[in-house]
């Protein structure tokens, strides 16, 4: 596919998922919004989701939509679509103004995230959408170049105590001087990793999907960050319907190769192997 074609539907995706954190700004800290449906998904979740599809046919295109609230939606073969209506919905019901909407673009017959034409993460309170399309990233509309160098934050997620240990040690192999943060949602952290405003997003449970960094993971990769885990890499991990990818980390491209490695051969995979216990 052409550098044309890829950058049409990165505009349509930036256009969509514009338009859904708009939509999910006008409705944030209401009754209806943070409704509970069923499980963990709010009327929130439903709503974007309900939209981002109907906008995506509006537009033509013949799309599997693979979304975290419906799994698969099977309606053409043309291009697959990962969606993430709302990242951070529990941020969102309580008012915290930390969420975002993430939607990439694949061949009909793509088997990897590393087959990625486009994708956006759009922040639903404030700041530009963040998206790529196969040749470069972009900050709003403006093309942006690979970051020089990166802020000294680390966005972490650990549930249990070994992987608290794990955490220290990835720390101790990346050097002192760190802010942590764990702020809710990863699409933006990982997304924030490409652009230069955090050296590593550390993902140490074995709950991530491959939708929500599908978006993110595509813009760091054009980025020149490196996404990696125990089998973490973009062609590894499947697009065909909704599946966990385990503990992963995102590097800024300023980590060097000999560190990520030691990091993947190390804590990081001993994090893997615990997960599964």
């Amino acid at each position: 596919m052409s550098e044309v074609e890829t950058e049409e539907l990165r505009r349509i995706l930036y256009r969509i998922a514009g338009e859904a954190s708009g939509f999910l700004r006008d409705m944030a800290c209401t009754g209806e919004a943070t409704r509970r449906v069923k499980g963990e998904t709010f009327r929130a979740d439903l709503a974007s989701e309900e939209y981002i599809v109907d906008a995506l046919r509006s537009e033509g295109l013949k799309v599997k939509i693979v979304s975290e609230e419906s799994g698969v939606i099977d309606t053409g073969n043309d291009y697959i679509v990962l969606v993430d209506p709302l990242d951070g919905s529990r941020n969102y019901v309580n008012c915290i103004p930390w969420s975002s909407v993430s939607i990439a673009i694949l061949p009909g017959d793509a088997k990897s995230l590393a087959e990625t034409l486009a994708g956006v993460v759009a922040p639903i309170f404030y700041g530009d959408p963040l998206s790529f399309s196969t040749s470069s990233c972009y900050k709003g509309s403006v093309r942006i170049p690979p970051p020089e160098s990166s802020e000294r934050f680390l966005y972490v997620y650990v549930e249990h105590p070994e992987a608290a240990v794990r955490l220290a040690e990835i720390i101790d192999i990346l050097g002192r001087g760190f802010k942590v943060r764990s702020l809710g949602s990863a699409a933006l952290e990982v997304a924030y990793v490409a652009i230069g405003r955090g050296t590593a997003f550390i993902d140490l449970r074995p709950k991530l999907r491959n939708i929500d960094i599908a978006a993110a993971a595509g813009l760091a990769s054009r980025c020149g960050a490196t996404l990696a885990g125990p089998g973490g890499t973009l062609d590894s991990i499947g697009v065909s319907g909704v599946e966990r990818i385990g503990p992963i980390a995102v590097f800024s491209k300023n980590v060097s190769e000999s560190l990520v490695d030691d990091i993947v051969r190390g804590p990081l995979s001993s994090a893997g192997h615990s997960s599964l216990l």
